[in-house]
């Protein structure tokens, strides 16, 4: 039976994209300038026409994502959706795990993180669709959320499955705004829409 943070089949990486690393400073700069290319974050840019991708998107991250540790919550949405394009992006790694030195540019969270719930993007851990989608109706921005979870669902999130989810974890941070969001964005799902195959095993709480 396919567990509900599937699928989590590799995403291999873009070959496509441009960088200081590959072309050299002064010729990412000038195809940036000229508007030869554009910036997807950060070192990181696509030539202009081309669609950015999950696998460009979690490139542009990977000198942050240590092997420990995986791309999580609103960041991960961006890496799914190309939805909310992050200032600081966030990692999660696992409890006693030692967490990634500070960066300006990083934000670390500590949470049980199940191997079945991350996937491989372009050789970066992220979170599963149906994970992430769990994890912003948690800790999401109020302004942001519901239109983050929208992004998500057209790409698969199950927000009944979520709900089930959530009935084992009564009394952890985060889960009656979650339960409160999740259930709007449920009721405005069209009758009949396929949920996702197979159980509804319940996250592991998370940990601020």
């Amino acid at each position: 039976m396919t567990a509900p943070w599937m699928p989590r089949t590799a995403i291999p990486p873009a070959d496509d994209a441009v960088s200081p690393a590959t072309v050299g400073a002064v010729a990412f700069d000038a195809l940036l300038r000229d508007g030869h290319a554009h910036r997807v974050w950060g070192d990181l840019a696509v030539p202009t026409g081309a669609p950015t991708t999950p696998a460009h998107r979690a490139t542009a991250l990977r000198a942050l994502v240590p092997v420990r540790a995986a791309v999580g919550r609103e960041t991960a949405a961006w890496v799914h959706t190309g939805t909310g394009l992050p200032a600081r992006m966030q990692v999660l790694v696992g409890p006693r795990r030692r967490r990634p030195d500070p960066h300006p540019l990083r934000i670390t969270h500590e949470c049980v993180l199940p191997a079945e719930q991350t996937m491989e993007i372009a050789g970066v851990r992220v979170t599963t669709v149906q994970r992430t989608g769990v994890d912003v109706a948690r800790w999401g921005s109020p302004t942001s959320t519901l239109a983050t979870l929208r992004a998500l669902q057209a790409i698969g999130f199950d927000p009944d499955m979520a709900l089930d989810t959530l009935s084992a974890m009564s009394g952890h941070p985060g889960v009656r705004e979650a339960r409160s969001t999740l259930s709007l964005l449920a009721s405005h799902t069209p009758r009949g829409q396929a949920r996702m195959t197979g159980s509804s095993a319940a996250l592991a709480p998370v940990m601020r």
